[in-house]
């Protein structure tokens, strides 16, 4: 039964207000999911190159992995043979001495340009006060996070299809900020968006590029000034 001091206007406005917010509080729940999913998929592909550089296991440690991991958690369909390999693809890639440059130099070039304050900042900073040691630790932790913003499905499909660092970060940074789909980062790698980009001259569109990475460098900055 509607109660007739209820303004027409203002409910509607009420209503409004309250799918907005619970809205946004599914897509920031999502969010949380999959940034932990990320990190946990980092996290095994870590581990499994750690232990066979470690202990000189071979491949079949994948197999052998698989199947007891799918027998503990017969419910999650993320341990597959096949995803396994890309958990350990997925670390190896972006954990590369070749990918961490790439980041490296866009990150000095934002700060040369001076085009983005906090990411100079936060460039000026690594260099001045962190030895190289920790300067790489805050470099692939600002990787993870970035990383971390991105679904599972996306990450599959660009590390099938580029291979050039410097393009898989273009990429990455784009589908965080421009929140793409995976059918459109598919069209976008098919078009050659950053062969077009670089052709360009457009590569270096720090406002819209380089955000993604200098928020995550400004999460990871405090913890270093810490003593």
């Amino acid at each position: 039964m509607k109660d007739s001091t209820i303004a027409g206007r203002e409910y509607l406005q009420f209503v409004a207000d309250l799918k907005s917010r619970i809205q946004s509080a599914r897509l920031s729940a999502v969010r949380a999911v999959n940034r932990d999913l990320i990190l946990l998929y980092w996290d095994i592909g870590r581990a499994i190159v750690e232990k066979q550089t470690q202990f000189g296991w071979g491949e079949s440690v994948v197999e052998m992995l698989s199947r007891d991991l799918q027998a503990e958690f017969p419910h999650s369909h993320g341990f597959s043979v096949q995803n396994l390999w890309r958990m350990r693809q997925f670390y190896a890639t972006y954990a590369l001495p070749d990918f961490l440059a790439q980041v490296a130099r866009e990150m000095k070039a934002a700060s040369n340009a001076d085009v983005v304050p906090i990411l100079s900042q936060a460039v000026r900073e690594l260099e001045k006060a962190s030895p190289a040691d920790q300067q790489e630790a805050n470099l692939s932790q600002a990787v993870r996070d970035l990383l971390a913003a991105i679904p599972w499905g996306h990450h599959v499909n660009l590390l099938i299809k580029v291979k050039d660092p410097a393009a898989r970060l273009y990429y990455l940074r784009a589908t965080a900020q421009l929140g793409w789909s995976r059918n459109v980062l598919l069209n976008q790698i098919k078009a050659g968006a950053y062969e077009r980009a670089l052709k360009e001259k457009k590569t270096h569109n720090f406002e819209l590029a380089a955000k993604q990475l200098a928020d995550a460098v400004r999460e990871v900055l405090p913890s270093k000034r810490k003593t």
